[in-house]
């Protein structure tokens, strides 16, 4: 695996690490740093950074694609991800084209099937570094209705509405609060964890309470706390702030689990329940209660 880090960001973080430690699973890790996944691998390969290979790159809410190119040799024994699928072809005795070309001929290949506004992004524009915006067009009707016929079929309202979150706990629950994460800052997930740089800006792990939230737990702005519920609780230190509603606490960014004061990271608290459209994960149905770290 690559690009990823389960053992910290996918849900039900206990059962996750449960199933990476098997005896009978052999992992590989192609990985810049020594994730928390990584420690679970039989073998770690060391991959390249972006200054050490060539990509294309799309900006995120954007329309904006601008070509990279390595800007030094990779260092040590890192390899780019072409690189390494390239020698397991080669090993395992595939010899389509594909797996000889270099990365600008798969950038290349890639743009000659563009179609409609993408085709903006030709090689020879891409490939000057000049930033491109591909013009995709501003026009839309005056109204747009969210109808659905796929939710239709499904027995669902074809139209978004409100209802009740299916776990939302019974009144007088011993785990009464909503418990929501948010994007860091400087670290939304756990990709440059390893930087020390951001890690110092971003401070400690922190979890945002509302005052009365607080004050009916006697929890005071600063102090060490843990967030719990039937799954296993972590250690963060407490941000007292009405920037949260009452009845829910904020955990912003992901990190790993050596950053907590306590326990796994924040997934060891969500369930791997999935969404009932879209088979998505149910992060933000998570309920949880904060009380003083001991």
């Amino acid at each position: 695996m690559g690009g990823n880090n389960p053992a910290v960001t996918s849900p039900d973080q206990a059962r996750t690490i449960a199933g990476l430690s098997r005896t009978d699973l052999f992992t590989v890790v192609h990985d810049t740093f020594l994730s928390d996944t990584a420690r679970y691998a039989d073998v770690i390969l060391p991959a390249c950074t972006a200054f050490e290979t060539e990509d294309i790159y799309r900006g995120y809410g954007t329309y904006y694609a601008q070509y990279g190119p390595r800007v030094i040799p990779p260092v040590g024994e890192s390899r780019s991800n072409l690189w390494v699928i390239q020698e397991l072809a080669r090993r395992l005795g595939f010899t389509d084209p594909v797996f000889q070309r270099s990365g600008r001929e798969h950038i290349e290949a890639l743009l000659a099937g563009s179609l409609g506004p993408s085709r903006a992004v030709t090689a020879e524009r891409l490939f000057s570094g000049e930033p491109i915006k591909i013009p995709y067009p501003q026009t839309g009707p005056e109204y747009t209705y969210f109808d659905s016929a796929a939710m239709e079929a499904a027995g669902l309202p074809s139209l978004p509405e409100w209802r009740p979150d299916p776990n939302e706990p019974p009144a007088g629950s011993i785990w009464p609060l909503r418990l929501l994460t948010a994007p860091g800052h400087h670290q939304s997930h756990t990709t440059f964890g390893f930087v020390e740089r951001a890690r110092q800006r971003d401070g400690e792990p922190r979890c945002l309470l509302h005052p009365d939230d607080a004050a009916a737990r006697q929890l005071e702005d600063g102090q060490a706390v843990a967030i719990a519920n039937d799954r296993g609780q972590i250690g963060l230190r407490l941000r007292v702030t009405t920037d949260t509603r009452p009845g829910v606490v904020v955990v912003e960014g992901q990190r790993n689990r050596a950053r907590y004061l306590d326990g796994g990271s924040i997934n060891i608290l969500t369930s791997d329940e999935l969404s009932d459209m879209g088979a998505g994960a149910t992060y933000q149905s998570t309920w949880v209660d904060v009380r003083r770290l001991s």
